[in-house]
C-alpha cells in the first residue's frame, strides 16, 4: 500500500528484537504512518486495568425493535422530540404566516383592480362564527389579529418580504431539523452495531452460522432503512401538522371549507395509496419478467450445444417467444391496473380545487359569508402543502415495509444469540475473580466441536498448574478440542471445567483470554500493519494507532515483544519484511543519508570480502542485466499506475519513445519470439502448473490469445491493420517490457541491442514532460529512491543469480554492514511497519502480502506470548511438518514459559521423551486423544518440583537466532528472483 504522503518516516513506534549479538540493544520505533483499519493490543497499562483484577461485565443487550421506526424512536427519543418541537412548533406558525401573506397579496391585487373597495388590514385573522353569536360581537367573527391597515404600495411590498421571510425562515429550519435528524440517525446506527456486536461477540463457536447471517442482515437493514432511521418519525408528524393546519386555514376562511379540505385530503390519500400499490405490483411483475427472460437466455446458451447439432434454432425461437409472451401478458395485466389506479389521481388534480371553488361560491337556503380570494388562495394552498405531506408519509411507509423483513431477521438473530449466551452470562454475574493459580480439572466432561465434528465423553482430569502439559493425537483425534476446553475456548455440553475451583464458563472472556491465552488452528490476520497484528486486541489502539516510545511502561512491552519475535521465529520475518518493504515517499533526512552512506560502506564490504561480482550496480550507462527491458528503460521505480508493469507498454509516452528509437519493430519481433518460445515450452503443463506461473511472461489467462498469435503470425510480417492490429503489437511489446535474459534465458538480447536499449533509457529520461515527473522515481546514487525497496536501496543494484549461494552471501555481509551501522533497527521497524492484507495472507501465498500458513501460526502464537498469560494453551495444527522440526520449536517454547503454564498438542509421532535434547526438562503430564476419550500415558520418573527448577543451562530466548515454530533455522532473505518477501520458508 502506498505510503500517505503526509506521514514522516520518523514517527515513533514499537521496536522489533535484534539479532543474536545484540539482543540488549534497544531496536529503533517502529513508524505509525500506517493508521487504516487495524486494531492493535492493549497492554495493562493501556487500558486502566489492574492486572488480575477482572472487567466489568458488559450489560445484556435488550431485545430489539423489528419495525424501523420504532427502533430509531426508541433510540433517540430525545432528538426525533425535539425535531418534532421544532418542526411543528416553528414551522406550523411559519406556513401559516406565508399563507396570510399570501391571501392578502391576492385581496390587494384584486383591490387595485376594484378602486371603491375599502382598506385592506394587512395579516388580519377572524374567525367566522354561527350567525347569532356573530351579531353579539357586532356583527363580525372571533377577531384573533385585527392587522395593521397600510396603504396599496406599502401593503404589496410587506406581503411580498413576508413571504420571502417565510421562505428564508423555512430553509434555516429544515437546516436545523436535518441537523437533529441526522444525528438521529446517527445513533440508530450507532444502537443497532452495538445490538449485532454484542450479540456476535457473546456467540460461541454453536452459534457461528447465526452470527454471520446477523452481520450480512446488518448492512441489508442499513441500507433499506436509509432515510427512515432519520425521518422516519419526523414525516407522519409534518403530515399531520399539515393537515391540522389545512383544516385550521379553511375554518378561518369560511366553516363549511372544513369539510370539503378533510375530503379532498382523504380522496387524494386514498388515490395515491391506490396508486403506490399498483406501482409496486407493477414493478414486482417487471423483476419477474426480467428474471424470465434472464434464466431462458441463460439456458439456451447451454443449449447451444444441441441447438447447432440438431438444428432446433427455429424451435428455440418459438420456445423462448412463448416465455416472452407468457411474462409480457403478466406485465400488461399490471400495466392496465397501473393505468386505471393513475385515472382517480390524475381527476383529483381538477376535481379538488373544483370542488373547493364550489363550496366557496356556495351559499345554501341561508345568505354565508363570502369567500375572498385571498382566503381562497390559502385554502388551496394550504391543500398543496398537507397533499405534498401526505404523499410523502405514504412513499415512506411504503419503504417502511421493504425494511421490515431485515429488522426482522436481526430481531431473530440477536435473539437467538442472547439465548444461547444467557446462562454463561447468569454464571458470570455470579462468580469471583479467575484465582491466581491452581489445577485445572475436568469432572465427567462431554464437548462436542461443531467445527471440526469431534467429540470427546466422560473425561476427568487434573492438571496441575503452572505444569507443562502434552497432549499427542493427530487430526481428528480430539486433542484440539480438549486444548479448546481447557482454554474456555469450548464450552462443554455436559459436567465442568474449572480452574482452583472457578468454572471457566464463569469467568468473563477478556479476562479468561487474558489469564489463559488460547494459539488455535484458524489464525485470523486484520487490515494494518504486522506490528498491529502482533499487538492485536488492545482497545487503545483499536483507532489503528501504533504503540511508540511514550506509550506508558513501553519497555516493557518492548521486551515482551522482543521475547515472542525470537520464540517463534517472527523476527527473521520482520527483517525480511523489512528489506522488501517500500520507502515512505517523505523520509526523514537522517535516515536517507544513513542509506546512501551505507551504499558505500556496503560495497567497500563487498570488496572486501571479494564478492563484489554478486551485485550488479544500477549504472546509468550500462544496461543491468539482472532487471526488466522495461525496468532498464525505465531506470527508476514506477510511482502510482502510470507506469507500471501492466501499463508501461501502452503508455503513450513509452511507445513514442519506443517510435523515436527505432525499437518499435525489433521489440514487436522480440515479442513475437518470445511468445513462439513460451507457448512451445509450456504446451504439455496445464494452466494451473506452478512452473508456468513461475516463469511464463503472461497469465494463464492470455494463453489463448497468444496460441491465437502465433498460430496465425509465424513471422513478424503481415500484420493485421487497425486496431486489431495495434493491439497484437502492444501485447507483443508488453511481452518484450517483462523480458529478463538472465531468467529467461531466450538468448534475444546481445550487446547491440542492450546499447540501444540504453540510448531510450537516455531518452525516455529527457524527454518526460513535466507533468508525468512524479510517475517515476529514477536511480540516483546520489540520493535514496523512494519508490524502490529498502534493499534495492542499500545495494543500489540486483543480486546476480547465475552464482549459488548468491542472495545468502550478500545478505548476511549486508546485516553485519546494518549492525556495525546501526542501521538494522531500521528494517525491523519497516519490518513492523509494513502492511498485512488479510485477503492474499488468507490464501497461503507467500511474498510481501502474504505470509505461509506456518507464518501465520507463528503469528497467532506470538500474540499470545506477548501478553505473557498464566497458562499458554497451543492448538496448532503442527503435524505435517518432521517431528524433530516440531520438538525444536517446542523446547524453545517450553525455555520460554518456565515458571508458566503449558498445554501443547502434538501429533502421535512427536514422542516427548524421544525428541528431549540433554538439557530440556521432561514434561509434566503427558495425554493421549483416542477417538472419543483422553488417557494418561504417563509420568516422567522424576519431575521437577515446579516448571520453575528448569536447567540453569537453557537456552536463552532472547536470542533470535532460530526458525518460526516447528521450522528450522533459515537465513533472512529480502526478494527472491521474482521480487516477493521469502524471509521463512515453508
Amino acid at each position: 500500500m502506498d505510503e500517505p504522503a503526509s506521514e514522516d518516516v520518523r514517527a515513533p513506534g514499537l521496536t522489533a528484537p535484534a539479532p543474536a549479538a545484540h539482543t540488549s540493544r534497544n531496536i529503533e520505533e517502529a513508524h505509525g504512518h500506517h493508521r487504516e483499519t487495524a486494531p492493535g493490543p492493549a497492554p495493562a497499562h493501556r487500558t486502566g486495568a489492574a492486572p488480575g483484577r477482572p472487567l466489568p461485565p458488559v450489560p445484556s443487550p435488550a431485545l430489539m425493535d423489528r419495525d424501523p421506526i420504532v427502533f430509531a424512536w426508541r433510540s433517540a427519543k430525545r432528538r426525533h422530540a425535539a425535531a418534532i418541537a421544532v418542526a411543528l412548533g416553528l414551522g406550523g406558525p411559519l406556513v401559516g404566516l406565508g399563507l396570510l401573506a399570501l391571501r392578502d397579496l391576492v385581496d390587494e391585487l384584486l383591490a387595485l383592480a376594484e378602486p371603491g373597495r375599502g382598506p385592506i388590514h394587512f395579516l388580519h385573522l377572524v374567525v367566522p362564527l354561527p350567525e347569532r353569536l356573530a351579531e353579539r360581537l357586532g356583527g363580525r367573527g372571533l377577531v384573533l389579529l385585527p392587522g395593521w391597515p397600510l396603504a396599496e404600495s406599502a401593503l404589496t411590498l410587506w406581503a411580498l418580504g413576508c413571504l420571502i421571510g417565510v421562505a428564508l425562515g423555512l430553509a434555516l429550519l429544515g437546516w436545523g431539523v436535518a441537523r437533529l435528524c441526522v444525528t438521529a440517525q446517527a445513533e440508530a446506527v450507532r444502537r443497532l452495531r452495538e445490538l449485532a456486536e454484542d450479540a456476535i461477540l457473546r456467540s460461541g463457536p454453536a452459534a457461528r452460522d447465526d452470527a454471520r447471517a446477523l452481520a450480512g442482515q446488518v448492512g441489508t437493514a442499513i441500507r433499506a432503512a436509509d432515510g427512515l432511521l432519520a425521518v422516519g418519525i419526523l414525516v407522519p408528524a409534518l403530515a399531520a401538522g399539515a393537515v391540522l393546519v389545512t383544516l385550521a386555514v379553511a375554518a378561518a376562511v369560511a366553516p363549511r371549507l372544513v369539510a370539503v379540505a378533510g375530503i379532498s385530503l382523504v380522496a387524494a390519500a386514498l388515490a395515491r395509496q391506490l396508486l403506490i400499490a399498483r406501482t409496486e405490483r407493477r414493478d414486482d411483475q417487471r423483476r419477474l419478467e426480467g428474471a424470465a427472460l434472464e434464466r431462458g437466455l441463460t439456458d439456451l446458451v447451454r443449449r447451444l450445444p444441441a441447438v447447432r447439432a440438431h438444428g432446433t434454432v427455429a424451435f428455440e425461437h418459438a420456445r423462448l417467444g412463448h416465455v416472452a409472451e407468457r411474462a409480457r401478458r403478466a406485465l400488461t395485466a399490471t400495466e392496465d391496473e397501473l393505468s386505471r389506479a393513475r385515472a382517480p389521481a390524475l381527476a383529483l388534480t381538477v376535481l379538488v380545487p373544483t370542488i373547493v371553488l364550489a363550496a366557496a361560491l356556495w351559499q345554501g337556503p341561508a345568505p354565508a359569508a363570502p369567500v375572498s380570494a385571498g382566503g381562497l388562495s390559502a385554502v388551496l394552498g394550504a391543500l398543496a402543502v398537507a397533499s405534498s405531506a401526505v404523499a410523502a408519509f405514504l412513499r415512506q411507509n411504503r419503504r417502511r415495509r421493504a425494511a421490515l423483513p431485515a429488522f426482522r431477521e436481526i430481531a431473530r438473530a440477536t435473539a437467538s444469540l442472547e439465548a444461547r449466551a444467557r446462562a454463561p452470562r447468569r454464571l458470570r454475574s455470579q462468580s469471583a475473580p479467575l484465582p491466581d493459580g491452581g489445577p485445572i480439572v475436568l469432572a465427567n466432561v462431554a464437548a462436542y466441536d461443531p467445527a471440526s465434528g469431534e467429540r470427546l465423553i466422560g473425561l476427568d482430569l487434573t492438571l496441575p498448574m503452572p505444569s507443562h502439559v502434552a497432549i499427542l493425537g493427530d487430526r481428528g483425534s480430539g486433542g484440539r478440542v480438549l486444548a479448546a476446553l481447557i482454554a474456555g475456548q469450548l464450552e462443554p455440553t455436559a459436567g465442568a471445567v474449572t480452574y482452583a475451583g472457578t468454572d471457566l464458563r464463569s469467568v468473563d472472556p477478556a479476562e479468561r483470554a487474558r489469564r489463559i491465552a488460547y494459539a488455535g488452528a484458524e489464525p485470523v490476520l486484520m487490515t494494518g500493519t504486522l506490528l498491529q497484528n502482533l499487538l492485536y486486541g488492545d482497545p487503545a489502539f483499536a483507532d489503528g494507532s501504533s504503540p511508540d516510545a511514550s506509550t506508558p511502561n513501553a519497555g516493557e512491552l518492548e521486551e515482551r515483544l522482543v521475547e515472542a519475535l525470537s520464540v517463534t521465529g517472527l523476527d527473521r520475518l520482520v527483517y525480511g519484511r523489512g528489506l522488501a518493504s517500500v520507502l515512505p515517499r517523505r523520509l526523514d533526512a537522517v535516515t536517507a543519508a544513513a542509506i546512501v552512506e551505507t551504499r558505500v560502506a556496503l560495497r567497500t564490504a563487498l570488496e572486501a570480502d571479494h564478492v563484489a561480482h554478486l551485485i550488479e550496480p544500477f549504472d546509468p550507462a550500462r544496461y543491468n542485466r539482472q532487471a526488466t527491458v522495461g525496468e532498464n528503460i525505465l531506470f527508476g521505480a514506477p510511482v502510482g499506475s502510470a507506469f507500471s508493469e501492466a501499463r508501461l507498454a501502452g503508455h503513450p509516452f513509452t511507445r513514442a519513445v519506443l517510435e523515436a528509437e527505432g525499437l518499435t519493430r525489433p521489440m514487436t519481433e522480440m515479442g513475437l519470439a518470445i511468445a513462439r518460445a513460451t507457448v512451445e515450452i509450456f504446451s504439455d503443463l496445464p494452466d494451473d502448473h506452478p512452473l508456468f506461473d513461475a516463469f511464463s511472461l503472461f497469465p494463464a489467462r492470455e494463453r489463448g490469445f497468444f496460441e491465437d498469435l502465433v498460430a496465425r503470425q509465424p513471422e513478424a510480417s503481415g500484420w493485421r491493420r487497425g486496431p486489431a492490429g495495434q493491439r497484437d503489437r502492444a501485447r507483443l511489446i508488453g511481452l518484450c517490457l517483462r523480458y529478463s535474459e538472465t531468467r529467461h534465458r531466450f538468448g534475444l538480447i546481445d550487446e547491440a541491442m542492450e546499447a540501444r536499449l540504453v540510448a531510450a533509457r537516455r531518452t525516455f529520461a529527457a524527454l518526460l514532460p513535466a507533468s508525468l515527473q512524479g510517475s517515476v522515481e529514477f536511480y540516483d546514487p546520489g540520493r535514496v529512491t523512494a519508490a524502490a525497496s529498502l534493499e534495492e536501496n542499500l545495494l543500489f543494484g540486483r543480486i546476480a543469480g547465475a552464482e549459488a549461494g548468491a542472495g545468502a552471501r550478500v545478505r548476511a555481509l549486508m546485516q553485519a554492514v546494518l549492525r556495525e551501522r546501526g542501521l538494522e533497527r531500521t528494517v525491523y521497524r519497516f519490518g513492523l511497519a509494513s502492511q498485512v492484507d488479510p485477503r492474499a495472507a488468507d490464501s497461503g501465498l507467500g511474498g510481501r502480502d502474504g505470509f505461509t500458513p506456518f507464518e501465520r501460526l507463528a503469528i497467532d502464537l506470538a500474540r499470545c506470548l506477548v501478553r505473557r498469560p498464566d497458562i499458554l494453551v497451543v492448538g496448532l495444527a503442527l503435524d505435517d511438518r518432521g517431528a524433530s522440526e516440531i520438538m525444536a520449536g517446542i523446547e524453545r517454547l517450553r525455555a520460554a514459559r518456565a515458571g508458566r503454564g503449558l498445554v501443547v498438542c502434538l501429533p502421535d509421532e512427536c514422542r516427548p521423551d524421544q525428541f528431549g535434547s540433554d538439557r530440556a526438562a521432561p514434561f509434566d503430564l503427558v495425554l493421549r486423544a483416542e477417538r472419543t476419550t483422553v488417557v494418561r500415558t504417563g509420568l516422567p520418573d522424576s519431575p521437577p518440583d515446579s516448571p520453575a527448577d528448569a536447567p540453569a543451562d537453557a537456552p536463552d530466548v532472547g536470542l533470535p537466532a532460530t526458525a518460526a515454530l516447528g521450522q528450522d533455522a533459515a537465513e533472512s532473505t529480502g526478494r527472491d528472483p521474482q521480487g516477493r518477501c521469502a524471509s521463512t520458508p515453508a
